[in-house]
């Protein structure tokens, strides 16, 4: 029988995919020749890729009439309330896969949860300017992140017939390849954090809370890395 999940494209999620992660296969900034760039250009580079991926996929989705029914919509003060315990958990997961890659010999260096990757200087910058950066850079990728591989990827898998559980697996599965650049540490942070950020999205979790959660871990990450806690 011909179904509206039947008759849906098969073919926009693919090339959606594509245009979202090929370029995230090589961290944004990134320069030739081993030696890394500056904080600044590293992190305004990522942000500007980040918000032009989002705002291709709002296109998409607000094209087809279904933002609401893939979580985007206004913010509202129980997207803080429901991002804290989500944070909380984001941060106990890096942890964890902090110690598993420790016990498999693949040390990160840096902060726990920070992959195994050159940190950019932040040589002549003021710690409110890289705060400021950080923070711009963190929402930017938690929004473009959030909105492509747990509520696009689930959404349009389940839209054409996948289960749920398939849908969650697939969206982790993309996200833990989308930071391979990352190492091991990455990908099994990107696994177990990932599969925590898909079951929010299907439990109800809409765009604004997971983002919140996933921008607050970055930013947490991102500055203790480039030591603005003073460790």
């Amino acid at each position: 029988m011909d179904t509206e999940s039947t008759r849906r494209p098969r073919t926009e999620p693919l090339l959606v995919t594509l245009a979202i992660i090929a370029p995230s296969v090589v961290p944004a900034g990134a320069s030739l020749g081993g030696t890394p760039p500056g904080a600044a250009s590293w992190l305004a580079g990522g942000a500007v890729q980040s918000l032009s991926q989002f705002a291709l996929l709002i296109v998409i989705i607000g094209a087809s009439g279904r933002l609401r029914e893939y979580g985007v919509g206004r913010p509202r003060a129980a997207d803080a309330l429901k991002a804290m315990p989500l944070f909380a958990a984001v941060l106990i997961l890096s942890r964890v896969a902090t110690m598993m890659a420790a016990a498999t010999g693949w040390a990160a260096g840096g902060a726990p949860g920070v992959a195994a990757i050159a940190i950019p200087s932040i040589t002549g910058m003021s710690p409110a300017a890289v705060a400021a950066l950080t923070a711009l850079f963190s929402i930017a990728v938690a929004y473009r992140e959030e909105l492509f591989y747990r509520l696009y990827v689930i959404g349009s898998l389940r839209e054409r017939g996948a289960g749920t559980i398939a849908a969650i697996l697939v969206s982790t599965t993309l996200f833990a390849a989308g930071h391979a650049y990352q190492g091991l540490p990455g990908i099994l942070s990107s696994l177990l954090v990932g599969a925590a950020m898909a079951a929010a999205a299907t439990g109800g979790f809409g765009l604004h809370a997971l983002s919140a959660a996933h921008a607050a871990y970055d930013f947490c990450v991102l500055s203790a890395a480039f030591g603005l806690f003073g460790g």
